[in-house]
């Protein structure tokens, strides 16, 4: 299932990044001014690197390992989402 598919579908997330296991609700995906793969999402569940284990977060697509794409839901987007994210040069997909 791709990565849109699961943004339509209000499906979490689940991969490791960073050495880290990280559950998130995907809020955007799309390529930054570099034209690399970006998601912008929620994390809900997991490490963090920097300490922070829940809130919003990019993930570099070419760091994501075991990506797969879980049965739970979320209930869509969440209230301070930033629609039209300037982080992405473009945007394939969002809420």
């Amino acid at each position: 299932m791709s990565i849109c598919l699961a943004i339509a579908q209000h499906r979490l997330l689940i991969f490791s990044y960073d050495g880290s296991e990280r559950v998130v609700e995907p809020h955007a995906y799309g390529v930054d001014a570099r034209g690399d793969g970006l998601l912008s999402a929620y994390q809900i569940e997991g490490d963090s690197l920097s300490g922070a284990t829940t809130g919003w977060k990019f993930f570099r697509m070419e760091k994501m390992i075991g990506l797969r794409v879980l049965d739970r839901h979320f209930p869509g987007a969440r209230p301070d989402y930033r629609h039209g994210d300037g982080a992405f040069a473009t945007i394939q997909c969002q809420l």
